[in-house]
């Protein structure tokens, strides 16, 4: 994947995560599209691109979202370098790989950012995180499979 491509997926991605997935939500959950970049970047370039383009994604998504400003610009670039880590070890080249890879992002992102925000001091009941985290995770991996097979 050329440097430009990326840039013009993140930016795609980040358009339709704010406007069109807001129509289809389910349970209110849509997927994350922007941390489907994050991993596509990861398994396409080199590190420092990818790290890049990591960065560029979590701003996008702090932009656009209603947490605490910067925990997706520390959270993608952490989850990029870890599956460029993994992709030395696991050969991930095929849909079903792809789409399990994206699942246990989300789940880690999810994780993550709901201890980064109880820390600061919104709680969140346990029952609604886990509702939250584990359709967010499926409904991503679902759609990842789609946006794999259209930019791979």
């Amino acid at each position: 994947m050329k440097k430009s491509a990326a840039l013009l997926i993140v930016i795609i991605l980040a358009i339709l995560q704010v406007t069109i997935l807001n129509h289809l939500r389910i349970f209110s959950v849509k997927p994350d599209l922007l941390l489907i970049a994050v991993v596509l970047t990861a398994l396409s370039l080199e590190l420092k691109q990818a790290l890049f383009f990591s960065i560029l994604a979590g701003i996008f998504k702090d932009i656009f979202s209603i947490n605490a400003f910067g925990v997706n610009t520390v959270l993608f670039p952490i989850w990029s370098f870890l599956i460029i880590k993994l992709s030395k070890e696991v050969s991930i080249e095929d849909n079903p790989a792809f789409a399990v890879l994206v699942f246990i992002t989300v789940v880690f992102n999810d994780i993550a950012a709901r201890l980064i925000n109880l820390t600061l001091g919104n709680f969140i009941p346990l029952g609604i995180f886990l509702r939250v985290a584990f359709l967010e995770s499926l409904y991503t991996a679902l759609v990842s499979s789609l946006a794999f097979r259209f930019i791979r």
